[in-house]
């Protein structure tokens, strides 16, 4: 959960350093594991 807050702090902070594409590659990568860890604690 760390690595989610520690992003966030980058977009929020940094926001005219922020490369669209890498956003995009990371959500697009990490989401799905993120999603089934979320569904694995609420099962």
């Amino acid at each position: 959960m760390g690595k989610i807050k520690g992003f966030r702090n980058i977009v929020a902070h940094d926001y005219f350093g922020i490369d669209a594409e890498e956003v995009w590659q990371i959500i697009k990568s990490r989401i799905p594991t993120l999603k089934s860890d979320i569904k694995s604690l609420l099962d």
